[in-house]
């Protein structure tokens, strides 16, 4: 990973994009459910909060072929500046007493737009400025730098606001690293020129759409995103109630204390996948990652009511299971297709998926309204991945998936 560092200056660049971004967005979504929960105590707005931050990327296939036929360079540049005067507008406090919980909603639905063409464009830039055989490397490598100067951020944070929360404060602070975000951006260059640059007639633009989704119809894409679509679908529903649990066990601070072990499980997560991701079958590897991310959830939701260190450590645990799929399909959708429709495949595979995660957000909201206990939910996500584990190895096409070095990159 550091030869990929020291030897490719567009990557370098790409890399710092990257970590005053996630940090940004980062700290953006982590306290924005908590905000919702604190001021409002209605579960039913914190699942219209989580609806409101995947609902945008449900037309993600809209944007795929914008993605592969325009400058992603100036794609990234622009969402940067939007997303930024987003968190500027929500560290300016009178304009949340004044509008509520409607200017909230319109500031998160605001965000996830500027979101929904950065985060497919920085996805299909990568594969045109590192070799093919480096795109584990290089994914892993922009994870840990993003959840290490998460994890700095959040410790600094944690320390330092106390048992009171300034949401203002911490919104103007993801501004001004969005704000470094778009600075860095502007020492971004593209390497290679796409062949599919320009202005696409209405049949062209279609016709891109078609062979971006009949792609992932084909070949062994279809049901790792299938998984993928069921994971985050029980992940959303427990998501949205993951504030009201931790913060009924273990309080305001409790919440970012567990945030922060997300961050230390990614980085593990990212550090583990670039060394040794490479090493073993990819089914085999998704396979033993859902189903280990299952028990870990149960044994979190049994440890939180009575054992809060044994529960960070869960989370951490956890967290590396579940971040690793995320790396590992994310690797693979940059992988298999060819470099002119990566931004196609990933925004048609992210619409199905956020589809569902919306969905995921609306249930959530009225079952954490309803069930006796909000630990039963995160168990039943726990079995659902181990579910969903077993059922993708029992997939002959995903058994077959070699190791990710050996995975060939398909022809146009």
């Amino acid at each position: 990973m550091l030869k990929l560092f020291k030897q490719n200056k567009m990557f370098r660049v790409l890399l710092t994009y990257q970590f005053f971004s996630s940090i940004g967005g980062g700290m953006f979504s982590m306290f924005i459910l908590l905000f919702v929960h604190l001021v409002y105590q209605n579960p039913v707005y914190t699942g219209i909060a989580g609806f409101l931050m995947a609902a945008p990327r449900v037309v993600s296939f809209t944007v795929g072929p914008i993605v592969d036929r325009r400058d992603k360079i100036s794609i990234m540049r622009l969402t940067t500046f939007l997303e930024f005067l987003v968190l500027a507008l929500l560290a300016f406090t009178p304009l949340q007493e004044r509008f509520g919980v409607l200017f909230m909603f319109g500031a998160i639905f605001a965000y996830n737009i500027a979101a929904l063409f950065e985060i497919p464009a920085s996805t299909a830039l990568l594969p045109q400025i590192v070799e093919d055989e480096e795109i584990m490397s290089a994914n892993s490598l922009i994870n840990i730098t993003a959840m290490v100067g998460g994890i700095a951020i959040g410790v600094v944070l944690f320390t330092s606001l106390g048992g009171d929360i300034n949401f203002s404060f911490l919104y103007g602070f993801s501004a001004v690293f969005v704000a470094l975000a778009f600075l860095s951006s502007m020492f971004l260059k593209n390497v290679t020129v796409s062949k599919n640059t320009g202005t696409a007639p209405p049949t062209s633009y279609i016709r891109d759409l078609k062979e971006g989704a009949g792609f992932i119809a084909h070949n062994a894409l279809l049901f790792i995103v299938l998984a993928i679509v069921a994971m985050d679908f029980v992940g959303e529903i427990a998501y949205v109630n993951r504030p009201m649990f931790l913060e009924y066990h273990a309080g305001a601070q409790g919440y970012v204390l567990f945030s922060l072990m997300t961050l230390i499980g990614g980085v593990i997560a990212s550090y583990l996948m670039g060394m040794i991701g490479d090493r073993f079958p990819v089914g085999k590897i998704i396979f033993a990652l859902f189903t280990l991310a299952g028990i870990t959830r149960i044994i979190f939701a049994v440890l939180v009511p009575v054992n809060l260190i044994g529960a960070l450590i869960t989370m951490v645990i956890y967290a590396t299971l579940f971040i690793s799929v995320s790396i590992a399909y994310t690797s693979l959708i940059q992988k298999i297709p060819p470099k002119d429709m990566v931004g196609r495949v990933d925004t048609i595979a992210t619409t199905l998926i956020t589809t569902f995660v919306a969905i995921g957000a609306f249930v959530g909201g009225f079952i954490g309204n309803i069930v006796a206990d909000v630990g039963y939910i995160f168990v039943a996500q726990g079995v659902s991945l181990v579910v969903i584990g077993v059922l993708v190895i029992l997939i002959p096409r995903v058994r077959k998936l070699t190791k990710m070095n050996d995975i060939k990159k398909a022809e146009s």
